[in-house]
């Protein structure tokens, strides 16, 4: 039976990745900071779709875990790699406190670099494999009040395309893909001290759309695809401020 790994696939966007590979049948590989919620999420999924859920708890900006986490990982030689484990902040930038920041650009960029490039070298040595990144709408445009998170979305955006040509061009057999969802509906606003009033977009569609497309850049729902277009054509001028006032609207009061 094949393997697929899920970061931060307990929860939300995570879970519905794990839910869905699951129904697949796929079995899994996930890790969290939260063994209560890698412990309840290995329970259901395993009485629901009988497949076999192995759990490693720990903090994936952590270096010797990360090596730590490969090392547990890598005999079970998984097909599909979901980086999915991130978080952001609604702060201006001289307000953030800086180590959220560094914390957020080593799980949202540093673990998800040196997961992808491991992933990468084993799918290359297979000839098989799949790798989607989790990123967002907010990796196309520069975003004030969350400055940091809009940025390590922008890389998540860049490096999963170029990588993608890369593989192409090798003609290696390894999938390369980027998902780029509008704001969903999970614990994300927690962490990011915003309204939960704004996150609408059921995250159990933005995965069944990812996992069924073969498309490079995946942008689940009409309304978002409709954004991330103007947001091509309009001048950046306009698309900053837009960011900036959205940003505001957010801010958890």
């Amino acid at each position: 039976m094949s393997y697929a790994i899920v970061t931060g696939g307990a929860k939300g966007i995570g879970r519905s990745f794990s839910n869905l590979l699951a129904d697949k049948g796929y079995d899994l590989v996930l890790v969290s900071r939260h063994l209560d919620d890698l412990a309840q999420a290995q329970k259901e999924i395993q009485a629901k779709y009988k497949v076999k859920v192995n759990i490693y708890v720990g903090d994936l900006t952590n270096r010797e875990f990360l090596d730590k986490f490969m090392t547990f990982a890598g005999p079970y030689n998984a097909e599909v790699l979901v980086n999915n484990a991130g978080f952001g902040h609604n702060d201006p930038f001289a307000d953030a406190p800086l180590e959220k920041e560094l914390h957020m650009i080593d799980l949202n960029i540093r673990a998800l670099l040196v997961l992808t490039k491991w992933f990468y070298k084993e799918s290359i040595r297979r000839n098989s494999g799949r790798i989607i990144n989790i990123s967002s709408l907010a990796g196309f445009v520069p975003g004030p009040y969350a400055s940091t998170y809009y940025a390590t979305k922008a890389y998540v955006n860049s490096f999963t395309r170029a990588l993608a040509y890369e593989a192409k061009k090798a003609k290696y057999n390894v999938k390369i893909q980027v998902v780029c969802p509008g704001p969903i509906k999970s614990d994300f606003y927690k962490e990011a001290g915003t309204n939960p009033k704004f996150y609408k977009r059921n995250p159990n569609f933005v995965a069944a759309v990812a996992l069924n497309s073969n498309k490079t850049v995946i942008i689940p729902g009409l309304k978002e695809r409709i954004a991330h277009i103007m947001l091509k054509l309009l001048p950046i001028s306009f698309t900053l401020k837009f960011a900036g006032i959205g940003q505001l609207r957010k801010k958890m009061k």
